[in-house]
């Protein structure tokens, strides 16, 4: 892989790290995984849109991020399921154990 596919894939990881947290924290906060989720807990009345404001464009928007950013990360050849491990071998980190 060259340095400048390197450092593309470095910003992607990085970007959808930040992604996913701030999903998790949506849904976390709401219950929910998915935006429909969402939008049946206002429209069962379980949850107003003055309550939720405009995180149900955020978590919306978050999504479609992220399915972009693994698209990309795809291009690159890179797994998503070995997402971490091939950080740690883009950053040329070193391979920790904690065996003896």
């Amino acid at each position: 892989m060259t340095n400048e596919n390197k450092n593309k894939a470095i910003k992607i990881i990085e970007k959808l790290r930040l992604i996913e947290s701030e999903i998790f924290r949506l849904s976390s906060k709401y219950g929910v995984k998915t935006v429909d989720e969402l939008d049946l807990l206002i429209k069962k009345g379980k949850l107003t849109e003055e309550d939720a404001g405009n995180e149900v464009f955020l978590f919306d928007y978050l999504i479609s991020e992220k399915e972009i950013l693994e698209k990309e990360l795809k291009k690159l050849e890179i797994s998503k399921a070995l997402i971490w491990k091939n950080l740690q071998s883009l950053l040329e980190l070193p391979k920790l154990s904690f065996q003896t």
